[in-house]
């Protein structure tokens, strides 16, 4: 699957209202348009299949005793990578690439939608070598996008401002106001996730839930949230690697601009600047902070400190999974980076106040 793919199997209503509220599509992804519609009949004949069988007033009585687990911070940071290590501990129920693909239906279509996209999603992910298939875990914001309406991922669709991305983004995320549709349909989701196994815990791995720190707490009076970290020297230069190939195989108007560095910096200082802030107020043991280059060197006793944190229980079991999983990794190469001197002082001084807080090296 090589273009428009964060949006494949959206319901036709939902599709035909984005479509009219961005003022249609630009000629030239016509093509990603058919793909789109023959998608999105298929999941609104699943949606009102799940609507029949399972009522949301029932979804809506699942308690969140425990959790739900969020992790957040800044894409590129290493969080796939821990979202990986946590959903192989049966404690935890997340979100997998299908589940976000239909939100809406999942629990009566993830059968069938499982054998189609086993057949048609790409090996690795089109940014780096990270595993892609119809299980691997997946960030809840592409199922988000596909339940509300104007929601921050819709910015990457249509660009016929000749502005970057991440411009327009750092100013939606840091206005956005969470609808009580919004929190609504993201609480069927969640519970969703627990539905068959009431004893797990949903865990989500989102860098735009960075934002909504507060907002999710009064959701979940419960939950718990990880902020993973990274040096900026890697993660400016694979953020616009990242959005400068997913955002042209996902435009369906206007023309794509390279995302520039210096919006780079600056949404990655509003995203960190707004979530310490909401951080703040929360209780030491509903977070933890954990840094990528702890976790990848010493894997084991970082997730055991973790566990420890959070008060979440450490089993045996788990870390011989995680050891299994570690040694599957064996032949991973991670992407590389060669940064011109204009762009490492940029870095470091754009993100002077991020070094010095979390005492990285430059």
């Amino acid at each position: 699957m090589q273009h428009s793919y964060l949006l494949s199997v959206i319901s036709f209503g939902k599709l035909i209202k984005m479509l009219v509220r961005n003022n249609g599509i630009s000629f030239r992804y016509i093509g990603r348009l058919l793909f789109l519609l023959q998608g999105s009949i298929w999941a609104s004949v699943f949606n009102k299949a799940e609507n029949i069988k399972i009522s949301r007033k029932k979804l809506k009585n699942l308690n969140h005793n425990t959790g739900p687990v969020f992790i957040i911070g800044h894409w590129r940071t290493g969080s796939t990578f821990l979202h990986q290590l946590l959903s192989i501990d049966n404690y935890f129920s997340t979100p997998s690439v299908v589940k976000v693909s239909v939100p809406e239906s999942f629990l009566v279509s993830e059968k069938y939608f499982r054998k189609i996209m086993s057949k048609v999603v790409a090996e690795k992910r089109p940014m780096d070598n990270v595993k892609l298939g119809p299980d691997e875990p997946q960030e809840d914001e592409y199922a988000i996008v596909k339940m509300n309406k104007n929601t921050a991922l819709e910015r990457i669709f249509f660009r016929r401002k000749k502005s970057d991305f991440l411009y327009d983004l750092k100013n939606f995320m840091e206005n956005e106001k969470l609808s009580q549709k919004w929190k609504s349909n993201f609480s069927i989701f969640a519970a969703k996730l627990i539905y068959k196994d009431k004893n797990a815990i949903a865990l989500f791995k989102n860098p735009f839930h960075s934002y909504r720190v507060e907002t999710l707490k009064e959701m979940f009076p419960n939950a718990k949230f990880i902020h993973i970290h990274r040096n900026p020297l890697k993660v400016i230069p694979s953020t616009q690697r990242m959005w400068n190939i997913v955002g042209p195989q996902n435009l369906l108007a206007g023309k794509w601009q390279d995302v520039s560095i210096d919006n780079t910096i600056e949404m990655f200082n509003s995203l960190y600047n707004g979530m310490k802030i909401q951080l703040n107020k929360l209780s030491a043991e509903d977070f933890a902070e954990i840094r990528f280059e702890d976790l990848e060197n010493d894997t084991i006793n970082v997730l055991k400190s973790l566990y420890s944190s959070l008060n979440i229980k450490y089993t045996e079991s788990f870390e011989n999974d995680v050891k299994g999983f570690l040694d599957s990794l064996s032949s991973y190469k991670k992407n590389k980076y060669t940064l011109d001197d204009v762009s490492i002082k940029k870095i470091c001084k754009g993100c002077e106040k991020f070094i010095n807080d979390y005492n990285y090296e430059v």
